[in-house]
């Protein structure tokens, strides 16, 4: 999850809007695509659905007023709900979720983002919809699905 379990935890100095300049007219999750996802899973329809969720997730962060790196735990939290209201729980997580999820992560291991937290992980502890989805991902490490 990072340093921090949950955003009221990390001190202002270190949340992520402090970044928003040094990100602006960056497209950061094209660069997590072409440096870190498409050299493993090379398929067409890989590349597609991973555009597509990229696409979704960027939309989603102008509408709130912010970078797609740079995402707080709500802006996790009502994403997932958005998707939860038009998508079935296995296509929201096994097409967005992983992606994002995955995106953090990459963020959080690469010295030049300043990612000291992870907000897709804070927004699936604070339960909602993003828990909903956490709840499947823990299903199906443990053989199963919710739905």
């Amino acid at each position: 999850m990072g340093v921090y379990k949950r955003l009221s935890d990390v001190p202002d100095r270190y949340r992520l809007h402090h970044h928003a300049n040094a990100y602006e007219g960056r497209d950061v999750w094209e660069e997590f695509l072409t440096e870190h996802l498409f050299p493993r899973f090379d398929s067409d329809r890989f590349k597609e659905d991973a555009r597509r969720a990229g696409r979704y997730w960027k939309e989603h962060m102008a509408e709130r007023g912010r970078h797609h790196a740079l995402a707080t735990p709500a802006d996790v939290e009502t994403w997932m709900a958005d998707l939860l209201d038009r998508l079935k729980l296995k296509t929201a997580y096994n097409s967005y979720w992983v992606r994002v999820e995955r995106f953090y992560h990459w963020l959080q291991w690469h010295t030049e983002h300043p990612h000291t937290h992870h907000p897709v992980l804070m927004a699936a502890a604070d339960g909602g919809a993003a828990g909903e989805v956490w709840d499947e991902k823990m299903a199906r490490r443990r053989g199963g699905s919710k739905r």
